[in-house]
């Protein structure tokens, strides 16, 4: 039969069973026959309902036949229809368990997969132009990202004194610095904006943080402006304070990120203050942690357990794109990856890093074997039947981050 013959023929067998028209149907069953595409599965189960429905022996006859061919598609044909056709058959219990087992199992599974939340990190970046001139301002980037942070966590707070009544309107690190060398001095804002703009500018991501002490609503200086940075090699966020030059550290040394020194702040436990420059002073520490009642990104993100308040110094209203009730919703895992499947050449996976400034991927064996994935590049999945379990790690221009596990199932 050719191949306008049999679409022809499927077009009315179709028709036949949506108007359940069963002797119409088993009149075709010799030319379905010759459709062995889907004479198992579809027209041969069709055609011993007919003959079931017309209480003609031979319907059970063959539809056991297609059983044993691996007939398992009853919904296919209509659940219903074989019910109606053979439920009163002693065998039919039997016949139907052996339909359902014969449900071949998946090629392929996908067991565990890197995955990440939607949504984009919220940084605070100059746009490529603008950090491409103020990247040729930075000292030059150390080996790690923990490295050139401090560097440049040390390189803003020295740029000026600072002083809490001088403001620069635009949120761009060169306007700032442009004004700084024409001997002008500004606030935590400035230190903020110079600080994160150069680690995003150095491919470290950054985001600018506002913080309050309790009553921030009322009276004046209840707000502080800081930067929060991703680093690699830390896996982690820290909190950089441009204008104390100052990071908080844990018990052993590590450096905080905000949520951290949030949770502390309520439980009343106050970590080391670490600082240097222009306006370090350790016995401030007290006073700084004072402020980590309430936070949010800058514009972007704003959170709390409880009530929140929208208002600071009595009338400057805090705008925030989004007001979320959990600090959990704050932050994100820049080390995670999300999961795609694709076609290269049969299946494959595709990765997206959460790191803005990933370069590609590496997927690791067990035994340690390394292929390296550029951006976009998929992973072709293996074809020989077993068991595999991999890991995926983002590459960034630092290093490489956490490892992600992935394993997937081939029959």
């Amino acid at each position: 039969m050719d191949a306008e013959g049999l679409a022809g023929l499927r077009t009315r067998a179709i028709d036949l069973l949506r108007a359940e028209d069963w002797a119409g149907v088993l009149a075709l069953q010799d030319e379905l026959r010759e459709d062995t595409e889907y004479w198992t599965q579809i027209w041969g189960p069709s055609c011993a309902v007919a003959a079931g429905l017309a209480a003609q022996p031979a319907g059970w006859e063959l539809l056991e036949d297609c059983v044993t061919d691996g007939f398992y598609q009853l919904a296919d044909v209509g659940t219903q229809y074989f019910d109606a056709a053979f439920g009163a058959h002693p065998g039919w219990p039997d016949l139907r368990a052996r339909i359902e087992a014969n449900l071949p199992p998946p090629p392929v599974e996908l067991l565990r997969w890197p995955r990440a939340p939607l949504g984009k990190p919220l940084l605070s970046r100059l746009d490529e132009e603008g950090e491409k001139r103020l990247a040729g301002r930075l000292p030059a980037r150390q080996a790690s990202a923990w490295a050139t942070a401090h560097e440049l966590l040390i390189w803003v707070a020295n740029r000026w004194r600072h002083i809490g009544v001088n403001h620069e309107p635009a949120v761009d690190a060169n306007v700032v610095l442009d004004r700084v060398e024409r001997g002008e001095r500004f606030a935590c804002r400035e230190y903020t904006t110079v600080l994160t703009h150069a680690l995003n500018a150095v491919q470290i991501p950054a985001r600018r943080i506002s913080l309050f002490r309790a009553g921030y609503h009322a009276g004046v200086g209840g707000g502080h402006a800081v930067t929060e940075g991703w680093i690699d090699d830390l896996g982690k966020w820290v909190l950089l304070d441009g204008q104390n030059g100052a990071i908080w550290r844990d018990r052993d040394g590590t450096p905080l990120g905000l949520l951290e020194l949030q949770r502390r702040y309520h439980a009343g436990d106050q970590p080391a203050f670490d600082g240097t420059g222009h306006n370090f002073n350790a016995a401030d520490a007290a006073t700084w942690f004072t402020f980590f009642h309430t936070a949010s990104v800058m514009g972007l993100l704003a959170w709390s357990d409880g009530p929140y308040v929208p208002i600071m110094e009595g009338s400057t209203i805090l705008f925030t794109e989004r007001l979320v009730a959990s600090a959990d919703e704050s932050t994100q895992d820049l080390a995670l990856i999300s999961t795609g499947v694709t076609d290269h050449d049969g299946l494959a996976l595709s990765f997206v890093a959460s790191h803005p400034y990933a370069t590609g991927f590496d997927v690791v064996t067990p035994g340690g074997q390394v292929t390296s994935l550029a951006t976009g590049q998929p992973l072709r999945l293996g074809r020989t039947t077993g068991e595999y379990q991999l890991a995926v790690a983002a590459r960034t221009p630092y290093g490489t981050l956490a490892q992600q596990p992935l394993e997937y199932l081939v029959r």
